[in-house]
């Protein structure tokens, strides 16, 4: 089974101090929902609506899609039984995204094929 990831850093105007975080959803079993709420308006420099917020294009600092072949909270798991007993090391998503053996940066695929088939926003 393949579980897809989408990180979006972005630009945070909460406080006066410029800072920034991260939208992050896991385990996404269909990219499809995801076509035309982020990725089609990412492409074409739009606001992103998610459900509880708006994003400006200018605020998107990276999109980045990961794809795992299990949920991530199982490869955080499996990846934290490897540590010895004593560390106080807590394994996170980022870890799992950098291991590329335990997943696969697959936004530049996305957005080609999006090119190549000219879905219209």
């Amino acid at each position: 089974m393949s579980f897809y990831h989408i990180i979006i850093e972005i630009n945070d105007h909460i406080s006066s101090i410029e800072e920034t975080r991260d939208l992050e959803i896991f385990d996404i079993e269909d990219l499809t929902p995801y076509i035309h709420s982020i990725f089609l308006p990412y492409m074409h420099q739009q606001m992103i609506e998610l459900e509880d917020e708006n994003i400006l294009c200018a605020d998107i600092l990276h999109l980045e899609i990961q794809h795992t072949h299990m949920p991530i909270a199982f490869l955080i798991e499996e990846e934290q039984k490897e540590l010895p007993s004593d560390t106080q090391v807590t394994i996170s998503a980022k870890e799992i995204f950098n291991d590329h053996e335990l997943s696969k940066n697959i936004t530049a695929v996305v957005f080609d094929l999006l090119n190549a088939v000219k879905i219209e926003l």
